[in-house]
């Protein structure tokens, strides 16, 4: 298994764990009165981050002649890098409280489509 494939399969992994914590951290907040704050403002941005490393990875893969089993898994990679940013777009001017509940509900979204690029990838 070349390095790169490695590092993609290793990544999928973190994405996965990393959004399903800052998605039950985001409820927990949520269900004792939070708002969106700095701390989980700032994970979701490090979570952005690994999902577009994780797209760069993928993108590297593709050029060395490695192709996913299907199509799907570049639909679920695509749905990950882009949900973030169109939430922000649409929560940036509503009540911070709204905020978090989307953002939490978004990040376990986000862990579902890693679930199902990990099993498309195969």
């Amino acid at each position: 298994m070349s390095t790169v494939l490695l590092l993609h399969d290793r990544l999928a992994t973190t994405v996965l764990l990393f959004f399903v914590v800052v998605g039950l951290w985001g409820l927990l907040e949520f269900a004792r009165g939070g708002a969106i704050g700095g701390n989980i403002a700032g994970a979701l941005i490090i979570g952005q981050v690994l999902v577009i490393m994780q797209g760069l990875l993928g993108a590297a893969l593709f050029i060395d002649g490695l192709r996913p089993a299907t199509m799907l898994h570049w639909l679920y990679g695509l749905a990950a890098v882009l949900i973030l940013p169109f939430v922000w777009s649409y929560v940036r001017d509503r009540a911070p409280r709204q905020g978090l509940l989307l953002y939490s509900l978004v990040a376990l979204f986000i862990a579902g489509l890693a679930i199902r690029g990990m099993v498309t990838g195969a």
